[in-house]
């Protein structure tokens, strides 16, 4: 099982790589808390990589890592669906991103959540729902655990 989450953490972090480079020329206020957070989702997956890479992960040993790494990950959504809306009131000019650039990164940011909503799913079954309750957002479970 191992094996799927850090495969999983590797391509969320394969897709965090793209997006943070893509935005790296844009200083933006709402770019700026952006890369903010997905450089705090690239130090968590990181470390989470590395931790299931020594071999059998106890629960105790991600869980901080996991619940950092979905709390940014929530932060980055609305900042993006934000920055998205402010570029398109001002409109596609040389210094804001060209609107396929805009859906290229909406494409990557759905990658990295549709993953990260499947790893919810996978730590739920492997440790159980009453301990990953505790630190998985409920945005991430399964409809039918929350309710």
């Amino acid at each position: 099982m191992s094996y799927q989450f850090e495969e999983l953490f590797a391509d969320i972090q394969k897709d965090n790589r793209k997006v943070l480079d893509n935005i790296e020329p844009f200083e933006h206020p709402l770019v700026v808390l952006l890369r903010k957070c997905l450089e705090e989702q690239e130090y968590m997956l990181d470390r989470l990589i590395e931790e299931f890479e020594e071999g059998k992960t106890e629960l105790k040993d991600i869980k901080t890592n996991c619940s950092a790494l979905f709390h940014a990950n929530q932060k980055v959504n609305p900042y993006f669906a934000e920055w998205k809306r402010a570029t398109g009131w001002i409109g596609y000019k040389d210094d804001t991103p060209s609107e396929e650039l805009m859906k290229s990164l909406e494409e990557r940011l759905d990658e990295m959540q549709d993953d990260l909503i499947e790893i919810a799913a996978k730590l739920d079954e492997e440790y159980g729902e009453s301990t990953t309750k505790y630190f998985i957002p409920t945005f991430y479970l399964p409809e039918e655990r929350v309710n």
